[in-house]
């Protein structure tokens, strides 16, 4: 898992990419500590927690863990 680290406008201005936690789904995610009510408005990704156990990215309500669909690639 990765850690939830802070990261500053100036270091992502120079070039530092985004590191997000991956859990197979939000059961393991919780398995680790990682709940929405602990990490409210915080981002993970899920390699097999969407619809249909496709990936997806999961932001934190405070509450609950909702999906966010991966669409089509980038162009």
């Amino acid at each position: 898992m990765g850690k939830f680290l802070p990261w500053s406008f100036e270091s992502l201005r120079n070039g530092e990419q985004l590191q997000i936690p991956t859990f197979t789904n939000v059961a393991a995610a919780v398995a680790k500590g990682v709940t929405a009510a602990k990490f409210p408005r915080r981002i993970i990704h899920l390699s097999a927690g969407g619809t249909g156990s496709v990936p997806c990215l999961a932001i934190s309500d405070g509450t609950n863990w909702k999906q966010v669909a991966i669409g089509a690639n980038a162009i």
